[in-house]
């Protein structure tokens, strides 16, 4: 299994753009692999799922590290922000450059590697369906924890 590298920084000016909840016939491919990453993870979670917000380096006016990110928002138990970063990442034994992805939950990075090129938003959905399911598990279990702890024995004084 290859590892996938830390991803480069976004520059502080990097472009940003809201991707619609709805397609227009003038946007790009990207804002459709937003939408749809955003509509699998509402599907594997059973909430509301804006579409995310896109950044990405401006890498054709100066150079900088060819890298784009996806934030989203996710509320169910609580509340968690998911960044998808897409960058290029090189490989042994290809040609050039291929696509890499990470994702961090809460600023937590997430273990991911791709199957395939094929999916893609399928496979990053659900590696962020397990992640932020095991987090509100983990949340919700302390919590139940913590309320049927027995009370710590007054201090006796002899």
């Amino acid at each position: 299994m290859l590892s996938t590298p830390d991803p480069p920084d976004l520059e502080p000016d990097a472009y940003t753009m809201p991707i619609s909840a709805l397609p227009t016939p003038s946007e790009y491919g990207v804002h459709t692999f937003g939408r749809e990453i955003s509509a699998c993870v509402a599907r594997l979670l059973r909430v509301h799922v804006d579409p995310p917000i896109y950044r990405e380096n401006r890498w054709h006016q100066r150079p900088v590290p060819h890298a784009s990110t996806f934030e989203l928002t996710i509320a169910t138990h609580t509340t968690h922000t998911v960044l998808v970063t897409m960058f290029e990442v090189t490989r042994p034994l290809s040609r050039g450059p291929v696509t890499g992805y990470t994702i961090s939950i809460d600023a937590q990075r997430i273990p991911f590697e791709l199957a395939s090129y094929r999916d893609v938003a399928w496979q990053l959905a659900r590696t962020i369906w397990i992640a932020v399911s095991d987090t509100d598990l983990a949340a919700e279990r302390a919590t139940v924890d913590a309320a049927h702890d027995p009370p710590p024995p007054p201090n006796s004084t002899t």
